[in-house]
């Protein structure tokens, strides 16, 4: 867990509040304590500026991105708890990292080898290869072994029997607001076939580092439990509304 040495509260009225706290040197986590999924965005949005305001004249990375998620079951709403988000401050110009034209378009084998990458990516998940998944994620998310485990637990918790997890390409975006580095960003959702799993929320961002070389920017899955739906029998309206954000 990170330490946090100072802290500075922002607040909006009716808003979550959000406490920035300095790491070490340029380094930053913002945290949220509770929000409803739908709020996700907004409150995302408001990090951002709010680390644009703290970096000033530098530029701001963001890096590791953490949350619990959950369902309310007295209003069947989907809630994040404990949001964390690291940011740093850099000098734009001597960062390595460059931005790809806005016209850039990926190739059909460029678009069939991040598939590749991130159907690989998906079987060591599945399988639970610790060491070989989370060396295809940047280091910049800094995942740890329990976070591994924790996300495992979380995809594994409601399958009733044997099943598999397969990507789905949704489309290639170039230099993605909130991206940890300027590029091309290939983005997958998950179909978890898994007897048990009702269906998936969010999905993968993979970043391209050159051609043919991606690793994993951010996992963003959620499972729903075909228990739940049954038990607060959940329309499909009501299915859509716990992935919305």
């Amino acid at each position: 867990m990170v330490m946090m040495t100072m802290a500075l509260l922002l607040a909006a009225s009716a808003q979550p509040d959000i406490h920035i706290a300095a790491v070490s040197g340029q380094s930053y986590v913002a945290s949220v304590d509770t929000i409803a999924a739908s709020d996700l965005t907004p409150v995302t949005d408001r990090i951002r500026a709010s680390a644009k305001l703290r970096c000033g004249k530098l530029d701001v990375r963001f890096g590791r991105f953490k949350y619990d998620n959950r369902v309310d079951l007295k209003t069947n709403v989907s809630m994040i708890d404990n949001m964390k988000q690291n940011f740093f401050c850099f000098d734009p110009v001597t960062d390595p990292y460059k931005p790809v034209p806005a016209d850039w378009t990926a190739s059909a084998a460029e678009t069939a080898s991040a598939t590749v990458f991130v159907t690989r990516f998906l079987d060591q998940f599945d399988t639970g290869d610790a060491a070989r998944g989370m060396a295809m994620m940047d280091p910049l998310i800094e995942i740890t072994r329990a976070d591994w485990d924790g996300l495992r637990a979380d995809a594994m918790r409601n399958r009733t029997g044997a099943g598999t997890m397969t990507p789905k390409f949704i489309a290639w975006l170039n230099n993605p607001d909130g991206a940890a580095y300027p590029g091309a960003y290939a983005y997958f959702s998950v179909i978890d076939d898994h007897p048990g799993i009702a269906g998936t929320c969010g999905g993968i961002l993979l970043q391209r580092v050159r051609e043919n070389e991606y690793r994993v920017s951010q996992y963003d899955v959620r499972y729903i439990a075909q228990a739940l739906v049954e038990q607060q029998g959940l329309t499909d309206e009501q299915l859509n509304g716990l992935c919305r954000r």
